[in-house]
């Protein structure tokens, strides 16, 4: 056979598909997958449209002329198909990016597309219906390729039920069954759900590549505001977290140029933003560095000297190290994150601290003294950026150890210029009340008989006192006229949230003689496993304390904050979350509902197998008594002879026996009609009988013989006619 005719058996159409149900399950999957598509932007709404209308309307052709499809459709097809491919290989060499997957997943979704709806016109035999239903699963996973929220779960679970619908209707037109095989789909789904649940429990922790260049977009327009910050306001005043909430945390005051700690608010449980990221922590959104008795203020120390700087080569853009960061040291692991903003908010770039690069699109980007990013266009919904971070975490001892005298030319030796020391040693009066609480905490910390404990054991015991010395409300008491927010929070009522809490820390540090600032932005949100991103909350906006270490700059610290060291794996937080669920389930009400409904259908189960007449009941009751006797009776047995062999068995009932089976088969066959003396008396004995004491010994044994030798007759009398082929 040459290839040419090996091409053509291979083509050749198989007998044409006459299943409607699996035709519309399977051109339904691929508009459902089109759909997917162009809910996460890999797709134009043009070319969806054109696509799902394609997809129906050539299925409909298609079934019409299954039987004869016309001559030409196949080459038609064919060049469309050829067109395509050059297309996209075009659209990718001249737009993709090397190394960056993402660049190409928009025309591989066209691509996927326009192949599914154009072969919607030539789809005759199963095989092609099967084709059409496979192929949308590869443009449900470059849609889920792109999601970063669940609302492509929708998308899949139409999906999913337009599959399985299609593959039980190909198998009803393979064998030519109508019924569904519910059994079978019900055990192929628990085995699909467990090996499901197995795989996401050891799935590792994700990873984000460095070696990647994240897509960054921006619906925002150019800023005009004074401060560059498209806040609204002069401030916007939120807080409303519950720290035994999944964060821990409380909100904050706003990202303002000042916060005012006396202002109460509150934040909802909206997304504001998803982010991927290396690993989790604190996403720094601007500092304060001057606190005034009631509001912190952010000066205008420039960037390098000069005012604020203002960063215009074009993304990436490279962020320089701020004054006070010089001349800190870096473990050298990159820490790479991923904004996906989910609501309109400041143009603050938000990044883990030390950020180095901004992948952003934006015409140029300010820089404040302090490291605080600003974008020059404001930051909307559907925003993306990506920022890459050099990671200057420190450990516990690492931190002591920087607190050591060391050798001049030694690079954790290099301490902060004097103006830097003022700027962060800055308060507007003595609190000489504040600096005697703060000695009196940090005395006796650290190395036993150590006079002058080390810097991290100062602010880690301060940090301890405020948890067990202050209660965490929201609920806060207003601020008098003129009254200094620490003295009151600190002498006071001693209740507040993550501002007066970290604001109360970064004074007492700063009367010891630490370098310490206030930092807003946000703390990590709940973990999704499926999307494997942060879905951040308004609630879980936060204030903190940031303290200055030689060698390692501006470290974070935070008494109600707990930030994971690393991202946890989806099968933990699917864990997690289970144990939760599980924990909060209201488990008395849940017994009780389950109790009631199990005796309601037991009675209901009762009733239907309750005999329908009093013979019946009889009858049953007798069969019963017998097999607690060990004298099953036999299909071919009459009752009465039944009663004969149960009254052998137990001799005291033999006369109770035989009468109720007399008077049931005078009734059932006879015709005749008990009087209602008669039918109490026997059902009152049924039910005694029915209980009668178990038999175990020889005559159980004996019996069960004689049934094994009758049944063994029984087969010995069929066995030729069964051999006759009968």
């Amino acid at each position: 056979m040459t290839l040419w005719q090996r091409v053509v058996q291979a083509n050749r159409p198989g007998p044409p598909e006459h299943s409607i149900p699996f035709r519309v399950a399977s051109a339904a999957t691929v508009v459902v997958a089109i759909g997917a598509s162009w809910s996460q932007g890999e797709l134009g709404a043009p070319m969806a449209l054109f696509a799902m209308v394609a997809t129906v309307v050539g299925n409909v052709l298609s079934y019409w002329r299954r039987r004869q499809p016309w001559p030409l459709i196949k080459p038609i097809l064919a060049a469309c198909a050829i067109g395509g491919f050059v297309w996209f290989i075009a659209t990718a060499s001249h737009g993709a990016t090397p190394g960056d997957i993402s660049t190409v997943e928009g025309p591989l979704a066209v691509l996927f597309a326009w192949v599914l709806s154009t072969h919607a016109f030539d789809v005759p035999a199963r095989r092609d219906v099967a084709y059409s239903l496979a192929g949308s699963a590869a443009l449900m996973a470059v849609a889920a390729a792109q999601s970063v929220d669940l609302t492509l779960g929708v998308y899949v679970v139409v999906w999913v039920a337009f599959g399985v619908w299609g593959l039980v209707a190909m198998w009803q037109s393979m064998s030519g069954s109508t019924g569904i095989p519910w059994l079978t789909l019900g055990a192929t789904g628990a085995a699909v759900a467990v090996v499901a649940v197995l795989l996401v429990s050891v799935l590792p922790a994700p990873r984000v590549s460095t070696s990647l260049i994240f897509p960054s977009s921006s619906t925002g327009s150019p800023v005009n505001s004074s401060n560059n910050l498209t806040d609204g306001a002069a401030s916007l005043p939120a807080h409303a977290a519950n720290p035994t909430g999944p964060t821990g945390v409380g909100g904050f005051l706003g990202f303002a140029k000042s916060l005012d700690t006396g202002v109460r608010a509150s934040l909802g449980d909206q997304v504001v933003m998803r982010v991927r990221a290396s690993k989790p922590s604190f996403w720094v959104g601007q500092s304060y560095d001057k606190w005034d008795g009631q509001s912190w203020i952010q000066s205008s120390e420039p960037a390098n000297g000069s005012g604020v700087a203002k960063l215009q080569f074009g993304s990436p853009f490279s962020i320089p190290l701020a004054s006070d960061q010089m001349g800190t040291q870096s473990n050298g692991t990159p820490d790479v994150q991923t904004f996906y903003l989910a609501q309109s908010g400041p143009n603050l770039v938000f990044h883990a601290d030390n950020a180095q690069r901004v992948y952003i699109q934006s015409r140029y980007l300010f820089l404040t003294g302090d490291g605080t990013i600003v974008s020059a266009d404001s930051m909307g919904a559907g925003t993306v950026y990506t920022v890459v971070s050099d990671d200057n975490r420190a450990s516990a001892q690492q931190l002591r150890d920087a607190t050591t005298p060391l050798p001049p030319s030694d690079p954790a030796a290099q301490m902060l210029k004097p103006d830097q020391q003022d700027r962060y040693l800055q308060l507007p009066r003595s609190y000489p009340k504040v600096a005697e609480i703060a000695q009196h905490i940090t005395a006796g910390v650290g190395s036993p008989g150590d006079s002058n404990p080390h810097t991290y054991d100062k602010v880690a015991a301060i940090e301890t006192w405020m948890s067990s010395h202050i209660t965490y409300t929201t609920d806060i008491p207003p601020l008098a006229p003129g009254a200094d927010g620490v003295d009151s929070f600190l002498f006071g009522s001693r209740r507040g949230f993550c501002e007066q809490i970290s604001t109360a820390t970064v004074v007492m540090l700063r009367s010891l003689g630490i370098p310490a600032r206030e930092t807003v932005g946000y703390v990590p949100g709940s973990y999704n496993p499926i999307t494997d991103l942060y879905d951040v909350q308004a609630k879980d906006a936060h204030a903190w304390v940031q303290v200055w270490f030689p060698g390692y700059g501006w470290q974070n610290f935070d008494p109600t904050a707990d930030v994971p060291l690393a991202n946890p794996s989806p099968g933990s937080m699917l864990a997690r979350s289970a144990g939760t669920t599980l924990a909060h389930l209201p488990w008395v009400p849940i017994v009780i509902v389950t109790v009631l409904i199990g005796a309601a259908v037991e009675f209901r189960r009762r009733r239907i197998r309750r005999p329908a007449t009093w013979a019946e009941q009889v009858a049953a009751d007798l069969a019963r008594g017998g097999a607690r006797l060990g004298r099953n009776r036999r299909t071919d047995e009459t009752l009465s002879a039944y009663a004969e062999r149960l009254a052998a068995a137990d001799p005291p009932s033999g006369d109770g026996l035989l009468a109720a089976a007399q008077l049931v088969e005078r009734y059932s066959y006879g015709g005749v009609e008990p009087s209602a003396g008669q039918i109490d008396g026997a059902l009152a004995f049924a039910r005694r009988f029915r209980t009668v004491r178990r038999s175990s010994g020889p005559g159980r044994r004996a019996d069960q013989a004689d049934q094994d030798r009758a049944t063994a007759k029984a087969s010995s009398k069929d066995a030729p006619a069964a051999r006759s082929g009968r």
